[in-house]
């Protein structure tokens, strides 16, 4: 059953910069799962680049930029530098015996290989009503025998080609299945509409054209609009470069139906993915590209028809197409193009291009397990804002799902455009992202525009705010107010209401690119009216719609009918009291939504009673974006019979008894951890490769105790910075007494002070890991070294009878985090 209209419970989400301005048109991201941690990222230009710990390796994994179709043609319809490209390098994905030997050690088949989608030029011509463009090929490479960063360009196997007749649509998605088969998707052929030449059936036009067209996709003679399964170190496919899985669904079936198809009736399936982690349930999700109206998310099943070019998502497209009498899968989420209003009801509108992600599957964001994280390319193919997008079924095989936009820290949609999803060996997730539109274009620095972003739970933090106004109102007494005294909502004994006014500067109260996730206000109940026979009292907080004002009103004794206004109080009848002019709302009382943000139950019971709903969110979210906006709330009691009023403390109060709005927020960026700051502060591009072994300053420190030190690698230290050694003799003993510096803050080192006697064999007689304080027979005492708090200086000895020889030195281990 598909679900459009409802939100799935997301948590809040941020993007840690794994890589910037470092690749041109990242595309695919795939590990190899060798145990590695490495991160293989493929530029569309053809370039693999390998991203290890952290950092951007300088040499690349695979360089097949001379294999590739040429660039798109300068003319029409942009200059290279901002056309748009659909071809290129596409996808990459390791066989899962990469790194995998039998119990004696030898190889398994599919050691070492790893697959590439990349468009090539193709040997045929074109002819009339037969053109050809480019030709998809999926290709075997093997890792080089000597260098684990390095793939042997020599080895390359072309498993599968075919030709396109356009350029777009290519598909492109490589990825093993839990079977050990190779997946692949296929776009379907190019152009619009699935109707041009090339397209069975086609009229030649880029219109919708004549009803009743096959296409391609509908079309099982033909490879294009497919997702494919083939094994490909077998050999019983067509050439026999690869292997048909004797379990395809249209194995047998005849008639030039190619049994490589495991489904079909797909536009542009860019991205796929299955959901085969630790708990995962094996299905395919894929992300199909729409033509005008709809993008879609599908659940891959083998021999199912997903419907195009007869539907688009849930919409018809050509209802006379031959559809091959299969039933037509819905499905399970869908969104609209903006601008374009569609469905019943109608679809959300969110963008122009789906991008598929994957169902998550890791450890560090318990509140994300099992579900589909995706997003949309951006808003317009012209602009630079794409959206992260997530679907979850309600409940384990009930076939429903929600679909929702997610919050982000820093703000959903982005500013970058979203190209791929990726997925590292411990689960974790990562998207591909561009600035600039053309696949080849650089910034106005010319610097790639390419970023890689890890998917990270949000750092949320909270804030406290006390009212920036607050008022009451009273409808008996239209021009009276308490701007001073205590907050009065609810009917008096005589059943004539009172209403409570409140504003919270929640620009000042917030930094700046906060995301707010959750909104509760407290109030601190002072006194209640009595009515035996209705002892609680329902009160909701409703947005007011337009600005009022707080003066220095002050009611004596209990207040209860307030007192004269003075000039810019709120009252009843006036949003600015003025006794000769005052300026009034459009309808006494207040002017105010229709609908309640919040409403809680408060009773006779004195202290404190908190309203809190996600529209309070939305409210405080709306109010920050836009604080031309930003009104407050009116609190309306119980209006319905008399002696329902309650008295709360005002902003006026001690600050243990005044109003308070809680709000729960992301900040802009997500925290970093030592190592990620270190480098920041030194190499502020992230992924910057930074060579732990090297020297750049020149100073005998290398990059990595430079780290460990708190120093910077760009500058020059003197001599015996770091760690100093001495040795003092007494009584026919010696003592070596030697003192480093450790950061606590740098949880991913071990420090190891080590002696020996011979350069062969070291000794540990200190030793501090993951930040704890140092322990072992050597250890004397630490105190605050000079620079950068909290680092301190270790000092260690070691006595040793006689006046021998005794060599030292600081053991560094670092673990990546």
């Amino acid at each position: 059953m598909l679900t459009t209209a409802g939100r799935a419970d997301f948590p809040p989400l941020a993007l840690k910069a794994v890589s910037l301005q470092q690749i041109v048109s990242p595309t695919d991201i795939a590990n190899a799962g060798d145990g590695s941690g490495r991160l293989f990222v493929s530029d569309q230009a053809g370039i693999v680049y390998i991203i290890r710990d952290g950092m951007l390796l300088p040499q690349p994994f695979l360089d097949v930029r001379a294999k590739l179709v040429p660039k798109a043609p300068t003319t029409y319809p942009f200059p290279l530098s901002t056309s748009y490209e659909e071809r290129g390098l596409l996808g990459i994905a390791f066989h899962p015996n990469f790194s995998q030997r039998d119990g004696l050690g030898q190889p398994l088949q599919g050691f070492g290989k790893f697959y590439l989608f990349y468009s090539a030029p193709s040997p045929n011509a074109a002819s009339g009503s037969s053109p050809v463009n480019c030709r998809s090929t999926i290709s075997e490479f093997t890792v080089s025998t000597t260098d684990p960063n390095a793939a042997d360009i020599s080895s390359e196997r072309v498993v599968l080609a075919y030709d396109k007749p356009q350029s777009n649509h290519n598909g492109g998605q490589l990825r093993f299945g839990p079977d050990g088969l190779l997946y692949i998707s296929v776009g379907d052929g190019g152009g619009q509409h699935d109707n041009q030449y090339g397209h069975t059936g086609g009229s030649g036009t880029s219109s919708p054209g004549p009803a009743g067209v096959l296409g391609n996709a509908q079309d099982k003679t033909v490879l294009l609009g497919k997702i494919l399964r083939i094994d490909p170190l077998g050999n019983n496919g067509p050439g026999g470069q690869y292997g048909i899985p004797p379990a395809n669904p249209f194995v047998g079936a005849g008639g030039g139906v190619r049994e490589e198809i495991y489904a079909f009736g797909v536009r542009n399936p860019w991205r796929f993915s299955f959901d085969d982690g630790p708990g995962g349930s094996g299905q395919i999700f894929e992300a199909d590209v729409g033509q005008d109206k709809v993008e879609e998310v599908n659940l891959i099943t083998a021999g199912g028809n997903y419907g195009w070019r007869v539907m688009e998502g849930t919409l018809t497209h050509d209802g006379t197409a031959p559809n091959s009498g299969l039933p037509l899968i819905s499905p399970i989420a869908q969104y609209a193009h903006i601008g374009v209003i569609a469905g019943s009801p109608a679809l959300p509108q969110i963008g122009a291009s789906i991008i598929g992600g994957f169902v998550y599957r890791g450890t560090a964001i318990p509140a994300l397990q099992g579900k589909y994280v995706f997003g949309d390319y951006s808003q317009s193919i012209a602009t630079a804002n794409g959206t992260l997008l997530g679907v979850e079924e309600t409940s384990p095989g009930s076939g429903t799902w929600n679909f929702s936009s997610l919050v982000i820290a820093g703000g959903n949609p982005l500013t970058t455009r979203v190209y791929a999803f990726g997925r590292d060996e411990s689960g974790e997730l990562y998207v591909a992202t561009k600035i600039t539109r053309g696949p080849f274009e650089l910034d106005a620095n010319s610097k790639p525009t390419g970023g890689i972003y890890k998917i990270v739970q949000a750092q949320v933090s909270t804030a406290t705010l006390s009212p920036a106004l607050d008022n009451s109102i009273y409808s008996d007494f239209p021009n009276n107010s308490n701007a001073l005294g205590d907050l009065y909502s609810g009917n008096n004994a005589n059943g004539a209401p009172r209403r409570a006014l409140l504003s919270f500067d929640v620009t000042s109260g917030l930094p700046g690119g906060a995301q707010v996730t959750s909104a509760s206000l407290m109030l601190n109940l002072k006194n209640a009216a009595s009515n035996p026979g209705h002892p609680n009292a329902t009160m909701s907080l409703y947005p007011l719609n337009t600005s009022w004002g707080e003066a220095t009103s002050l009611a004596g004794g209990g207040g209860g009918s307030g007192t004269a206004a003075t000039t810019g109080d709120a009252t009843w009848n006036a949003r600015f009291y003025d006794a000769s002019n005052p300026t009034n709302w459009t309808t006494a009382g207040g002017v105010f939504n229709a609908a309640a943000s919040a409403t809680t139950t408060v009773g006779t019971t004195l202290g404190s009673y908190s309203w809190s709903s996600q529209q309070m969110a939305a409210d405080v979210r709306g109010w920050f974006g836009t604080p031309a906006n930003n009104f407050g709330w009116i609190l309306v009691g119980d209006e319905s019979t008399s002696s329902t009023a309650r008295v709360f403390n005002s902003r006026e109060g001690s600050a243990s008894v005044q109003p308070h709005l809680i709000i729960s927020y992301n900040p802009a960026a997500p925290a970093l951890n030592r190592r990620e700051t270190w480098l920041r502060q030194y190499f502020p591009t992230p992924g910057t490769y930074v060579n732990d072994s090297a020297d750049a300053d020149g100073d005998g420190i290398t990059n990595l105790f430079e780290y460990a030190f708190a120093f910077s690698p760009l500058s020059a230290n003197g001599s015996g910075a770091g760690m100093q050694a001495g040795a003092t003799t007494a009584g026919g003993n010696t003592t070596f007494t030697l003192t480093f510096r450790r950061d606590p803050r740098a949880t991913d080192l071990t420090y190891q002070m080590q002696t020996s006697d011979d350069l062969v064999g070291w000794n540990t007689i200190t030793q501090s890991s993951a930040g704890a304080s140092p322990s072992g027979a050597g250890f004397v005492s630490e105190s605050d070294a000079s620079g950068e708090a909290p680092v301190k200086n270790v000092i260690v000895s070691e006595t040793l009878s006689g006046n021998t020889r005794r060599f030292a030195r600081l053991r560094l281990i670092r673990v990546a985090q």
